[in-house]
C-alpha cells in the first residue's frame, strides 16, 4: 500500500494537495488559525502521529506548498530542534511531516519571468545550499521558471534572521537541465532614485560598471564627482547599503563608498551676509545647544553640503545651517522687558519657527515670567522668549 501511494504522491499531489492558490477553504471555520505556509523540496513522508512510528501514510513529492493543519502547535519564536514535526494539511488530511531540511517556510510558484543578473552567481540542483554543482551563471539576461520565497525557522535571533531568508529562483539551462539559482543580484531590484549633484569623494574608491562588486573594478581617486542616481537598500535590519551612479571620463559607473562622501558639493570661495543670529557647528549636525551664535554680518563661504556651508568666523571655520537659521531666529526679534503669564495650559517651543517643542502641557504651574525678547510672525502671532530652569525657550501668546 505505501509504494502504491509513493507512486501515485507527485499525481495526487498536483491534483488533490490543498493549495491556498487553488483550494479556498471556509473562511468562517479557520479564521482565527494561522495560514502558515512550508514549501516541500524533497521527498516527505506523510505519518499519522507526531514523531512518526509505524508505516508511511504516502508521502509528498517537491517541489509544492502545504499549509499548517488548523489547531496544529506551533511557535515561530520557538528554537526548532532536530526532531521537530509539523501537521499539515493534506488530500489524506491532517497529517505529521518532519521539520527537516526538505521543508522550507515559505511559498513555492511555478511562472515564467525573465531577469537581468548583475552578478555571477552560483547554479544548486535543488533549493538547498548544499547541493552546489560547481557551476555559475555569469551576468546575463535569463528566464526563471519558478521561485521559492522562504523565511527563517525561528526568529527570536533577529540578527541572524536575515541569514535565514531569501529566494530561490529555478533556471532551465541548456548544458544540465533545471537548477536554482539564490538570491541573486538582478537588475530589475536596483530601485535608484535620479540625483544631480556634485559628490565629493573623501578617500580613493572602486567603480564598477553595475552596482555589484565583482572582480577588480575602477580605481577612482578622492576627489570630485557628478552623481547621476542614488540606490539605498536595507538587506537586514540596522544597515543601509549606498551605490551612487556616477560621471567618470570612461563613462557611467556606480560605485559603493567606503569612505565618507559629501552630498551636494559645492566649492566656495564667496562672501554670505548673515542677516540675524545664527547657530553654528563643528560638524554637519543639528543639536539643541543653544548657546553658540554668530553675530549678524559677513562672512566667507568656503563650502557648502545640501543646506550646510561652512564659514570662515573669528572661531574658525564653522558649520551653518542657512535655510533653519531664519526659522530659530526671525529677522524682526526685538528686546524687550515684559511680564508673560504661564498656565497648566501653556506650551513652550525651543525656537519660534521650526515647531520643536520643549515642554508640554501641564507641565508649568500658574506663574509669571520675565520676557526679554518678543517677534511677531507674518500671520500675526506673538512669540515671547523666556528664560526658564532649562534655559531659554519661546512661548505663544
Amino acid at each position: 500500500m505505501r509504494k502504491a501511494l509513493r507512486k501515485l504522491a507527485p499525481v495526487w499531489a498536483a491534483m488533490l494537495l490543498m493549495l491556498p492558490a487553488t483550494v479556498k477553504y471556509p473562511v468562517a471555520a479557520y479564521a482565527e488559525e494561522p495560514q502558515r505556509s512550508f514549501v516541500i523540496i524533497g521527498e516527505t513522508d506523510l505519518y499519522a502521529r507526531e514523531g512518526g512510528g509505524g508505516r508511511s501514510l504516502g508521502s509528498i513529492s517537491p517541489y509544492q506548498n502545504v499549509l499548517l493543519a488548523p489547531g496544529a502547535p506551533f511557535n515561530l519564536f520557538d528554537e526548532r530542534k532536530p526532531e521537530e514535526w509539523l501537521k499539515v494539511r493534506t488530500w489524506l488530511g491532517d497529517r505529521w511531516i518532519r521539520d527537516d531540511e526538505r521543508v522550507l517556510y515559505g511559498t513555492y510558484e511555478e511562472r515564467k519571468k525573465t531577469h537581468t543578473l548583475i552578478g555571477t552567481t552560483r547554479l544548486f540542483d535543488r533549493p538547498d545550499v548544499e547541493t552546489d554543482t560547481g557551476q555559475s551563471l555569469a551576468p546575463q539576461e535569463i528566464v526563471t521558471i519558478a521561485e521559492l520565497r522562504y523565511g527563517p525557522k525561528y526568529v527570536i535571533k533577529s540578527p541572524r534572521a536575515h541569514v535565514q531568508s531569501g529566494i530561490w529562483y529555478q533556471v532551465e539551462t541548456t548544458w544540465m537541465g533545471p537548477k536554482w539559482i539564490h538570491s541573486p543580484a538582478l537588475m530589475e531590484n536596483v530601485y535608484a532614485k535620479s540625483v544631480d549633484y556634485d559628490l565629493k569623494l573623501t578617500g580613493a574608491e572602486t567603480a564598477y560598471e553595475v552596482p555589484y562588486e565583482e572582480g577588480k573594478g575602477e580605481a577612482v581617486e578622492p576627489g570630485v564627482v557628478h552623481a547621476l542616481a542614488k540606490w539605498q537598500y536595507s538587506p537586514y535590519a540596522f544597515t543601509v547599503i549606498t551605490w551612487y551612479k556616477v560621471q567618470l571620463p570612461q563613462g557611467e559607473r556606480w560605485i559603493k563608498p567606503k569612505n565618507e562622501v559629501l552630498e551636494d558639493y559645492k566649492a566656495l570661495n564667496e562672501t554670505v551676509k548673515l542677516t540675524t543670529k545664527t547657530r553654528y557647528f563643528e560638524e554637519r549636525m543639528p543639536s539643541y545647544d543653544r548657546n553658540v551664535w554668530l553675530e549678524p554680518g559677513a562672512y566667507k563661504a568656503v563650502q557648502s553640503v545640501g543646506e550646510w556651508t561652512q564659514l570662515e568666523t573669528p572661531a574658525g571655520l564653522k558649520w551653518v545651517n542657512l535655510k533653519r537659521a531664519l526659522l530659530e531666529r526671525p529677522e524682526g526679534i526685538v528686546p524687550i522687558e515684559e511680564t508673560v503669564k504661564l498656565t497648566a495650559e501653556t506650551q513652550t517651543y525651543r525656537f519660534p519657527a521650526t515647531g520643536e517643542m520643549a515642554h508640554l502641557k501641564g507641565f508649568f504651574s500658574p506663574q509669571e515670567v520675565q520676557a526679554f525678547e518678543k517677534w511677531t510672525s507674518p500671520e500675526g502671532a506673538v512669540w515671547y522668549h523666556i528664560k526658564t530652569f532649562s534655559g531659554t525657550e519661546w512661548v505663544k501668546q
